[in-house]
């Protein structure tokens, strides 16, 4: 018996991000007050968000949580906190936490971790969201489902008429509500198990009959095992017996066969002695036609002779050998000499041309000075020049350089000065544009910003529904209402209805005979009189609305002159109306259409300045990266000066001539070297000069020979010089990189200027369009104001034209029933009808008629002096809510004024920056124009001197490389080289010479003996073959002796006997070993046999009857299964219909009672919800439909109920499922259950609550929330039986939902 006890809010639609609202909820009551658009639903849906995590209808993409926008932050946390209470001492509190983010045009919206909160005699437990599903916890402690929670308990006024919705939807809801899914799966869950199980049993049967199978089969393996055993056994039996035998003749074999090999070593040795002969007999023959001649000689003679042979042979191989190694020395020697040779002529000949270009350096020297005196005008080189004359010269010409050098550096210095100076003052220009830009910026910001406000605000003034004239109605209505109740007190204070009630009753008597006569004139009377009533009703109501139309027209009179002329009428002020509003959105059309091609060109505009930016970034970045690689190579030739880009190209070719001269010195220094050590290595060797051969005996000569060669070869260091020629080449690659580059540098200095011109450019047209843009701005912000000053006056034009029709159809029913008044003709006055009572006794009647008359008019007037006080109290309140409105419609107005006047003064600043920005851009162009010059001029004084620079430079480095040629020839020695290779050469030539003539006598000297050792060779050869014939000969003579007595043996007869018996031994063990293998044959087989029967036993049959039994046991217990769950589940489907009966019954009596007690009306006698049941796949569904019951008449009520009938049949309904299904929490809220319902049934529907709640006050946990903005209402409700406080909810000053507690007395 659940109940709640507090709500907290925060950050949940207008209720604020920053404060938290709480509301207590009160037993049984609880009332929350406020007026249309205060927040009062906001409480509803978060209670049902709470309990179910359900958002409410058309809340997607953050609508559910206070805008960001509103709260001025770009992310907003939304809380919603319930505590309720479970007897009988447990509370649970329910945490629910949302998140809505915005960035740029997107947001977001999150969903955090909830949690759930318990308190059971102070052991508190948490649980959060991720633990555990928090929507069905919260529901099960609740004691009422989600489903009733949604629709019933907390049902959104969106969906409050879910009742009355289409049968499928309205099916949906009544399945959710009976939780009709959660059976119906249950029922098919059975029969899906049950389905199952039949299936389960098919397969068993089916392997009940296999199983049987295996099992007899199992039973006829068994026996055959048994028989295969048997017969396995006698056959190996046989088996053993033949193997005896095998055994015995293969002993007696071996014996035959080991007595016939003794016999067959003796044939074979025969056969290879007859071999053996016949080879010797074919080699004697071989070798006695190899000999030249048979010698007579002893065999010793002959094998002396061959050892002397060998040992002559040995000694001439020898000297042949000596003489091939002393010509290979000499060949050696002779190849090094003309190496030599060769080396030294090559070496002679760049002798000659360095001689030769040292003498053509030293005139081009000459004409080198001569032309760059003339060329830099110096005085005085006109002539021959010598050594000294050239050193003065150089001298000046450096110091000329150093002057030229000075001079661009100050030339430097004062360019960059007027430059910065210039730049400076451009800076300044551009941040005073930067500053007026700013300006106009902040400006237009904040323009945007008040019109964002005017927008809101004008919203706001437009919601309000009241105005002046609305005001002056209810003025106008106030007054007439007062006055009708000071007359109607007036009237029945005057009216003596008592005294003229006694009178008639008094002559009673005697108006008895008159009454039947006059019975019919009196009803005539009677109507005429009602007749007039109404009539004078009619002139009234006609009047009541000339009064308002008249109001209206002096109310709004001058403002609707401006908007559709002076000469408006109220026929026709709705048609002008549409009219003039259709010409100004027309306005507002075409003028936005403008702007949006102005602010077209202006993208486009933009779009070309930002690729014109974006190529200007690029192509300073390109003439910063090509300036720095460039200034990077020079600055690896020369760190210590600082160069500019143009000075790459003389840099680069100066280096090229530089590393020429470089690998000049390298390749003399090579051939130096070798000449030097080689003169070494023969002093050294042969205490000798290389150049003369003279031998030194003076040791003092020789060493100053040595010192003087040491110095030389530590003088040219060839390795110091080739690093310098690397570092060089390295430097020479990256100043040829770095070429594309410079190329690249000063082409985009070319096209700066261009492009910053083309800069300039589209920077004005785009000043310009934004200007024209601001322009279309101000028309189109005044055509929407136009507009928006039409919309403003909808609902009066509506008003006054309603007013206008209204006053027409009066003055037709007026007409007509004047005219339907005058055809009546002329009747008698009751009067006169009294006057003659005395003369006809049927009168009686007719005094009865008026002293009844008497009694209802009496009743009448007290009627209407009560209802009159009730519509002035009511009037009263309305005035008072209009003049509170009235009041902020006037606030906002005030606020727009404000804000259009911010407008004003912010265009009067764009106005101001607009100016100044014109002024200040010539003033920017002169300065840059200023700076432009003096950059060209300095420039070009630069360019001047550079180049007057560049020539000495370049006339200097010509004539320092010829000068550095001409002393390096010198410093080299070339003359004395020279002169020492051409003696080298000579000495080479005399010793090829000689050693040529010894080449010859050694190679005459091994062709002879040569020849000598080709002779020895027959010699030797016959000595051999006649050795080789006699051994021979001598080998032939010992075998034929050995097979004579070989062959007198006779062993070939006794092996041939021993071999046959033999071979009959063996047919004999092979037949034996067939007979064998036959039955073992056998015996595999039926052993194969036996091993598969008893892998089939094993595998198959050896539990097949033990399988059998267990199958047998599950089909029998399947069948019991498959019956129980028949019956189960039909005793399940009786029961849900049973419970759906008994609970559609219990709501329809309690939806019958409520309608009864509460509806007014007589056209609808009760309600009721019909459950039309279907058979869909062999279960039961029900269609819902409400029905009303009319003269005993059952009708569908969709489409046939009026708004009001609509809404009280939703709150019946709601009510009877609420006390049917919400048993553990007695809890329901009403949102503006009011809504289209007239007075009298606003008033039984109070009364029926008032009913409900009595009855029902003693239940512990019985609440009802009733959220309404119907005060009168509540007081028909008579709340203060029940509650003492109320809640209020309105806005404060921020527009933010607060919640206040009031005491009740103040409403009712």
């Amino acid at each position: 018996m659940s109940k709640i006890d507090k709500l907290s809010i925060q950050g949940v639609r207008s209720f604020g991000p920053f404060e938290r609202q709480n509301i207590a909820f009160f037993t049984p009551l609880t009332l929350i007050v406020g007026y249309n658009g205060s927040g009062k639903t906001t409480i509803i849906e978060c209670l049902k968000y709470a309990t179910t995590g359900e958002l409410p209808p058309n809340s997607k993409g953050g609508a559910f949580i206070h805008d960001p926008k509103l709260a001025g932050e770009r992310e907003v946390l939304a809380q919603v906190k319930l505590r309720y209470h479970v007897p009988p001492s447990t509370s649970y509190v329910v945490t629910r936490s949302l998140q809505l983010s915005v960035k740029k045009a997107a947001r977001s919206q999150k969903t955090l971790e909830g949690t759930l909160h318990s308190n059971c005699d102070g052991e508190k437990v948490s649980v959060s969201s991720k633990e555990a599903n928090l929507n069905r916890l919260v529901s099960d402690t609740l004691g009422v489902s989600a489903a009733i929670l949604d629709a019933v308990i907390f049902c959104h006024q969106e969906e409050s008429f879910w009742p009355m919705s289409e049968p499928a939807a309205l099916k949906k809801r009544f399945d959710e509500i009976f939780e009709a899914m959660k059976y119906t799966k249950a029922i098919e869950n059975l029969k899906v198990l049950r389905k199952k199980q039949g299936e389960a049993l098919t397969k068993l049967k089916t392997k009940e009959v296999d199983d049987k199978k295996d099992k007899d089969r199992g039973a006829e393996c068994q026996a055959r095992l048994l028989q295969l055993q048997q017969e396995i056994q006698d056959l190996n039996v046989q088996q053993l017996e033949l193997k005896r035998q095998m055994d015995e003749a293969d002993q007696e074999a071996k014996r035959r066969h080991e007595a016939a090999a003794s016999f067959g070593a003796i044939v074979l040795e025969l056969k290879n002695q007859t071999n053996q002969l016949e080879l010797r007999q074919m080699s004697l023959e071989e070798s006695k036609n190899r000999m030249d001649e048979e010698l007579q000689e002893s065999d010793e003679w002959l094998h002396n002779a061959l050892e002397q042979h060998e040992e002559r042979v040995g000694r001439y191989a020898q000297d042949l050998e000596e003489n091939k190694s002393q010509y290979k020395e000499y060949k050696d020697s002779l190849d090094a000499s003309r190496q030599e040779l060769s080396e030294k002529l090559a070496e002679q000949g760049r002798h000659q041309s360095d001689k030769a270009n040292y003498e053509r350096q030293l005139e081009a020297r000459v004409g080198l000075v001569q032309q760059a005196a003339r060329l830099h005008s110096i005085r005085g080189f006109d002539g021959d020049l010598d050594d000294q004359k050239v050193q003065i010269f150089y001298d000046r010409i450096q110091k000329l350089l150093a002057d030229k050098a000075h001079e661009l550096d100050r030339l430097h210095v004062e360019n960059a000065s007027e430059i910065d100076n210039q730049t400076t003052a451009i800076s300044e220009l551009e941040a005073r544009k930067s500053r007026y830009f700013q300006n106009r910026e902040f400006a237009k910001r904040k323009i945007a910003a008040c019109e964002k406000s005017i927008a809101d605000l004008q919203r706001k003034w437009t919601t309000i529904e009241v105005d002046e004239g609305a005001k002056a109605i209810l003025d106008s209505d106030a007054k007439d209402l007062e006055q009708r109740f000071q007359q109607a007190s007036h009237e029945l204070q005057n009216s003596d209805l008592d005294r003229k009630l006694q009178e008639e009753e008094a002559h009673q008597q005697q108006l008895e005979g008159e009454s039947s006569r006059l019975s019919r004139e009196l009803v005539e009377s009677t109507r005429l009189v009602e007749d007039r009533a109404q009539l004078e009703v009619r002139k009234e109501e006609l009047a009541e609305k000339n009064r308002r139309l008249t109001t209206l027209k002096s109310t709004w009179d001058q403002k609707l002159s401006t908007l559709v002329g002076e000469a408006w009428d109220p026929t026709t002020i709705d048609r002008q109306y549409t009219q003039g509003r259709q010409a100004k959105e027309q306005a507002l059309g075409e003028a936005s259409r403008e702007r949006d091609d102005v602010v077209q060109q202006r993208k486009t505009i933009q779009m070309n300045l930002a690729s014109i930016k974006e190529k200007g970034k690029k192509r300073d970045a390109e003439v910063a990266r090509c300036k720095n690689a460039v200034l990077n190579a020079l600055r690896s030739l020369k760190s210590d000066v600082e160069l500019g880009v143009d000075a790459l190209p003389e840099e680069t070719e100066r280096l090229e001539e530089d590393i020429l001269a470089q690998k000049n010195d390298i390749s003399l220094i090579t051939e130096m070297g070798k000449y030097y050590r080689k003169c070494k290595k023969i002093l050294d060797e042969k205490n000798k000069c290389e150049l003369c051969e003279r031998p030194f005996t003076n040791p003092s000569e020789k060493s100053r020979l040595e010192t003087k060669m040491r110095l030389a070869l530590d003088k040219y260091v060839k390795e110091e010089l080739q690093q310098d020629l690397a570092t060089n080449e390295q430097i020479l690659d990256q100043l040829r990189a770095a070429r594309p580059q410079r190329e690249t540098y000063m082409r985009l200095l070319s096209e700066k200027k261009e492009a910053d011109k083309e800069l300039h450019e589209a920077q004005n047209r785009e000043a310009s369009t934004l200007g024209r843009l601001e322009e279309m701005d101000d028309i189109v912000r005044a055509k929407q104001e136009e507009v928006q000053e039409f919309e403003s006056m909808r609902k009066i034009v509506d008003n006054i034209s309603q007013t206008q029709k209204g006053i027409v159809e009066a003055e037709t029913q007026v007409d007509r029933m004047t005219s339907q008044q005058q055809s009546s003709g002329t009747v008698r006055s009751t009067q006169e009808i009294t006057a003659q009572q005395n003369e006809c006794g049927e009168q009686l009647k007719a005094a009865k008629t008026k002293i009844s008359q008497l009694t209802h008019d009496r009743q009448r007037m007290r009627d209407t002096v009560s209802s009159l006080s009730v519509e002035r109290i009511e009037l009263r309140h309305k005035l008072s809510h209009t003049v509170q409105q009235l009041e902020r419609k006037k606030e906002y107005q005030d606020q727009i004024q404000a804000q259009k006047g911010d407008i004003a003064e912010q265009k009067q600043v764009i106005q101001e920056a607009d100016k100044d920005l014109a002024s200040v851009d010539p003033e920017i162009s002169k300065a840059y124009a200023i700076r432009d010059d003096v950059l060209q001029k300095g420039r070009e004084r630069e360019k001047k001197v550079a180049n007057e620079r560049e020539g000495l430079a370049g006339s200097m480095s010509e004539l320092k490389r010829t000068d550095d040629d001409i002393r390096d020839y010198l410093n080299r020695g070339g003359p004395s080289n020279l002169k020492f290779n051409e003696q080298a050469i000579r000495a080479l030539e005399k010793t090829i010479n000689r050693i040529d003539d010894d080449m010859n006598g050694l190679a005459a000297q091994t062709n002879k003996l040569k020849d000598d050792m080709a002779n020895s060779d027959g010699k030797r050869k016959n000595i051999v073959e006649n050795l080789n014939h006699r051994k021979a000969s001598r080998d032939v003579g010992r075998l034929e002796k050995t097979i004579a007595e070989l062959q007198s043996r006779r062993a070939h007869e006794d092996y041939d006997r021993l071999k046959a018996e033999a071979e009959e031994l063996q047919s004999e063990y092979h037949l034996k070993n067939a007979e064998r293998s036959t039955i073992a044959g056998q015996m595999k087989s039926k052993d194969n046999e036996l091993s598969n029967q008893l892998k089939e036993w094993n595998t198959q049959y050896e539990y097949a009857a033990q399988r059998y039994r267990e199958t047998h046991i599950k089909v029998e217990t399947t069948k019991a299964a498959i019956e129980d769950l028949g019956r189960y589940s039909t005793a399940l489907n009786n029961a849900i219909m049973q419970y759906h009966a008994m609970k559609m019954e219990e709501v329809n009596r309690i939806a019958a009672e409520l309608w009864q007690s509460t509806y007014q009306g007589t056209d609808i006698d009760t309600i009721l919800i019909r459950s039309d049941s279907e058979a869909t796949g062999g279960r039961s569904s029900y269609n819902y439909r409400v029905c009303m019951v009319k003269q005993d008449t059952e009708m569908d009520m969709r489409g046939r109920c009026s708004a009001g009938q609509k809404v009280l049949a939703s709150i019946i309904i709601r009510l009877a499922l609420a006390e049917s299904f919400g048993i553990g929490c007695g809890l329901i809220a009403l949102d503006e259950p009011t809504t289209n319902l007239d007075s009298d049934n606003i008033k039984s529907l109070a009364q029926s609550l008032h009913s409900i709640i009595k009855a029902r006050r003693t239940q512990s946990n019985f609440q009802l929330i009733v959220i309404t903005h119907d005060e009168e209402f509540l007081r028909h409700m008579r709340c203060s039986e029940f509650c003492d406080d109320f809640w209020r909810v309105s806005r404060d000053e921020k527009q933010k939902s607060r919640i206040d507690r009031e005491s009740i007395a103040t409403i009712v």
